[in-house]
């Protein structure tokens, strides 16, 4: 007797008596109806789709550029620049010309004048001041009236934009909503009874570094959204150029967050209260725990939020989850809410995103809790519409003139990898002409967006609006900075944004910083007169 045969038998012993065939085919035909949904979604290829599915691998690019015209514009007047360093160098002055030619607002800079001197930690423990000096701009009283306000924290040394803020903030609030849809879809029910919403963008990473991905910091991050084939026979392999290349993006980079002042407050103050229980010892002697907090990252700290966010999603979804939700995913396993399928962390198969297989950290709060206390509305932009980093990535990029053919551009790219993946470059729709600094050309002879060389992600197919090089090799910082659209205009560009304040005290400020201990520095002061060779290429 087949197992179905089984069920009808005892469900009929069940029954009244009368009549109990006629209901029997009625729920048999029911039974049947939900199998053929189940088929026909599995199957279904429709792009709408696959936006919707919670960890797709074969969903198109984000469709973050669609919007033409005035509607694209997104006032970025209530936003404020976060720069945690502690002293000005060439490369911070190219990204305070990246930011001003582009029209960005005067970023307040922490940590200046601090020293550090602490071998023991990366950047000699500059990197773990980034996560206090930040917070100390957060909690500032004279800052509470921005809560609602977005805030951008950036690495100071090896950030460049280079599209303008109408951009970023559209962009962040379409991929807030995309994030949304797939998170409701992962969780079912459990996304609207939590209340779930994405709120805070960090950078996305193709690796959990520099944590373990045995720890919960890695293995309760869902499976990335990208395609399954993005970088052909070494996606999802360790066989890439480098180590990590092939791996598509699901974990986060700490050098570039944009979110709510209120949110970040709240995520940078767990990361300060876990950081400094972790310097007073209370990690010593975890196997996932690399000495000295993982060597002082900052990103280490916010990693594990992430994982611990990610793995208490997970236990809310299955904790609004009952008998008869369970009986339907085996039916439809793709309907919301339903189990993740298996998927890997490196060369790991993740089968339990809460108790995996392989030997791993278990959770030290595993239980549900009403106030969500690990709950932080983190998101990473794993299609690099806002940020793309290089680390493990420089060989999915390079600098694309829309107007001009495709195949000579990727065939050298001007940083020296091959590309590792079938290259597109469709020219983004929510790039307005004369906004983001091409107002400052003469109106005669100004270029549009499509005639400028663009860093362009050409694996997803999109040009983000910052360029992040946290690659461990700095030389790109070098020897891409000439590409950028600006190169040939930068100082005649620095001097018609200049040329627009009211008057001279305002001239003053632009190309400036304010910094967390009052002081105003102008350009001048940042950037002296023997580095503008370096900066402007002129």
């Amino acid at each position: 007797m087949t197992t179905f045969e089984s069920w009808q038998h005892n469900a009929a012993a069940l029954l009244p008596t009368r009549r109990p065939r006629q209901l029997l085919i009625l729920i048999g035909a029911f039974l049947v109806t939900l199998l053929l949904v189940s088929v026909s979604l599995q199957n279904s290829e429709t792009s709408s789709w696959r936006v919707r599915r919670p960890w797709a691998t074969d969903v198109d690019t984000i469709p973050v550029g669609t919007v033409k015209g005035d509607d694209a514009i997104a006032e970025p007047k209530r936003m404020h620049m976060v720069i945690p360093v502690s002293k000005s160098d060439p490369r911070f002055c190219k990204n305070m010309l990246a930011q001003t030619i582009l029209g960005y607002p005067r970023p307040t800079v922490v940590m200046w004048d601090q020293k550090f001197d602490d071998d023991r930690y990366l950047g000699k423990g500059s990197h773990l001041a980034k996560i206090s000096g930040t917070l100390k701009w957060l909690e500032d009283p004279k800052n509470k009236k921005y809560d609602d306000d977005l805030v951008i924290m950036i690495d100071a040394y090896d950030v460049w934009f280079q599209l303008p803020p109408e951009t970023l903030v559209a962009r962040y609030h379409a991929l807030r909503a995309a994030e949304d849809k797939r998170i409701a879809q992962r969780m079912g029910k459990a996304f609207a009874r939590e209340k779930i919403s994405s709120k805070v963008i960090f950078s996305a990473s193709k690796r959990c570094g520099p944590n373990e991905i045995r720890s919960v910091a890695c293995y309760p991050v869902p499976e990335s959204p990208l395609p399954n084939d993005i970088y052909g026979a070494v996606t999802d392999t360790m066989d890439g150029p480098s180590q990590w290349a092939g791996l598509r993006t699901r974990h986060l980079v700490s050098g570039f967050i944009i979110g709510p002042v209120k949110d970040m407050r709240r995520i940078f103050q767990r990361a300060n209260r876990n950081m400094v229980k972790c310097l007073e010892g209370d990690q010593k002697g975890d196997k996932y725990y690399l000495p000295k907090c993982h060597k002082g990252s900052d990103q280490s700290f916010f990693n594990e939020m992430f994982g611990q966010q990610e793995y208490h999603r997970e236990v809310m979804r299955r904790h609004h989850r009952n008998a008869w939700d369970r009986f339907l995913d085996g039916m439809v396993p793709t309907r919301p809410g339903a189990p993740r399928r298996p998927h890997k962390i490196e060369t790991l198969l993740i089968d339990d995103p809460l108790n995996p297989s392989f030997d791993h950290q278990l959770m030290s709060d595993p239980d549900y809790h009403v106030d969500q206390r690990y709950e932080f509305g983190i998101m990473v932009d794993h299609f690099s519409e806002v940020s793309h980093q290089t680390s493990n990535a420089l060989h999915d990029t390079t600098f694309v003139n829309h107007s001009a053919p495709l195949g000579p551009q990727v065939d050298k790219p001007a940083h020296g990898q091959k590309i590792i993946c079938s290259p597109r470059a469709p020219m983004p729709r929510d790039l307005v002409d004369n906004t983001g600094g091409l107002e400052l050309f003469a109106e005669q002879g100004r270029p549009r967006w499509e005639q400028l060389p663009l860093y362009s992600e050409v694996c997803n197919g999109v040009i983000p609006v910052v360029a992040h090089h946290n690659w461990v090799n700095k030389k790109p910082i070098d020897t891409l900075w000439p590409s950028m659209w600006w190169t040939g205009h930068a100082r005649q560009l620095l001097e018609a944004r200049r040329a627009q304040a009211k008057d001279e005290n305002e001239r003053k400020r632009v190309g400036g910083v304010d910094t967390d201990t009052g002081k105003s520095l102008t350009w001048d002061d940042l950037c002296p007169a023997e580095w503008e060779k370096d900066v402007f290429l002129d």
